[in-house]
């Protein structure tokens, strides 16, 4: 009788586990055109987490995490990765932001000879950048479509967990991508799949395959190459594999979602924010989380939240990098690319003694109409802005004058003040909230 009892409380403890990680797994509603993910676990539960999302500003976050072990303690020790993730991405936070709070929240939970190998992806197809933060995974890779191997992001941070919160580096790998491609993550499971022989799959085996098959065959062919290998052997650990399509052309696209247009709005008719940031909250504080929160509450639409989100992020951008920081977008083009670009950001930034930037968002009505007036004001210099041209940026194939353009495209009026360091935008909102 006591076996069967705790044979029945063992069964009970597992179906409750079932449940509630279920809970936790959400469906992963990206475009499976960008993004397409496996997972095999070693057993019933898995120690591996795939999340992805799209953020407020039509970027593509993505997590692959790796724990240490597998089966049941593994994934529990996993279980909070996803929500952190996912919250974070819904609240505007870049990866390298995500990372830092992943590890402060993990580092305290795990015991010390646990951690997570994990790698953190943004892509945004807008400026065909990729962002990749990788604390302990294997190596990502990018790939052209006619096969050849462009970029690769090793492992040039400790997993998740190991550090304290204070020697943490969120540090990010950027690449600009000029021909259309594929970016693969894995976990270490898959390249040591072994098979009846003990002999391990292998890094090379995935590059070789990889660059030798046609594009629109490699995911689904890589899947079946690594099954085959393993054949009838006894899988030892948990394997993920994430592909993501990045594509040349991008054009925005609002949610497809329809909203009710005679909902009642939750939010005040009439509100006006205002945020003076100096050059200590502009090194640490992450200022469009806080604008979009406040989007949120104040109930605008998803459809225009989205379009302002994209539009402060430009106007913030520009204000720190152009305004503050002296940099020139023509660097985005020379011989250093865009992450030459980011890492002399970098450098300034750390060295920025002296700079403010206000930041004013209003809602108002004009005939009946609600608008969303937007006011950036840095501390800069200026910029020459009578000579710039929309049409000339809106055709160039360099990345310069891209966020300008598409501030004008999403914005019924886009006003630059002499000597060009303040810029005022009105945004009609689509709804009458």
């Amino acid at each position: 009788m006591m076996q069967e009892a705790e044979y029945t409380g063992s069964e009970k403890g597992l179906t409750l586990a079932r449940y509630v990680m279920g809970n936790l797994v959400r469906d992963i509603q990206v475009d499976p055109d960008l993004f397409q993910y496996w997972l095999l676990p070693a057993a019933e539960f898995s120690g591996d987490v795939v999340a992805a999302r799209m953020t407020a500003g039509q970027q593509l976050h993505v997590i692959l995490g790796d724990g240490t072990g597998h089966g049941l303690a593994t994934a529990l020790c996993m279980m909070p990765v996803s929500e952190i993730f996912y919250a974070m991405t819904g609240k505007g936070f870049p990866i390298g932001s995500i990372a830092k709070e992943l590890n402060k929240k993990m580092h305290a939970l795990l015991p010390r000879d646990r951690f997570i190998a994990a790698t953190l992806v943004s892509v945004n197809p807008a400026n065909r950048t990729i962002e990749v933060w990788n604390g302990g995974g294997p190596a990502a890779f990018f790939v052209s479509e006619d096969g050849q191997y462009l970029q690769e992001w090793k492992s040039n941070h400790l997993p998740i967990g190991v550090l304290p919160d204070d020697a943490f580096d969120e540090k990010v790998s950027c690449y600009q991508w000029d021909q259309p491609g594929q970016l693969f993550l894995y976990s270490d499971g898959l390249i040591d799949a072994r098979d009846q022989g003990d002999a391990v799959f292998g890094v090379k085996c995935v590059q070789k395959y990889l660059l030798e098959t046609k594009a629109e065959n490699r995911f689904e062919g890589l899947k079946k190459a690594v099954l085959d290998h393993v054949g009838k052997a006894e899988s030892l650990d948990d394997i993920s594999l994430v592909m993501l399509n990045c594509h040349l052309g991008f054009q925005h696209k609002p949610p497809q979602k329809n909203e009710d247009q005679s909902k009642p709005s939750k939010g005040p008719r009439e509100w006006k924010v205002a945020l003076r940031l100096n050059e200590s909250d502009i090194k640490n504080l992450d200022v469009l989380p806080i604008l979009l929160t406040w989007l949120k509450q104040a109930d605008i639409s998803q459809r225009d939240t989205q379009r302002l989100f994209l539009i402060l992020s430009e106007l913030y951008t520009n204000a720190v990098d152009h305004g503050l920081l002296g940099l020139d977008s023509s660097l985005k083009s020379s011989s250093s690319g865009f992450e030459g670009y980011l890492n002399l950001r970098s450098e300034r930034l750390h060295t920025l003694s002296e700079g403010q930037v206000d930041i004013t968002m209003e809602r108002t009505f004009q005939s009946e109409k609600a608008l969303i007036k937007i006011r950036i004001e840095d501390s800069g210099s200026g910029f020459e802005h009578q000579d710039f041209s929309i049409d000339t940026a809106r055709d160039s194939v360099k990345p310069s004058g891209k966020g300008i353009s598409l501030i004008h495209s999403l914005s019924s009026d886009v006003h630059y003040v002499d000597p060009g360091n303040i810029v005022e935008v009105t945004y009609a909102l689509t709804r009458d909230e």
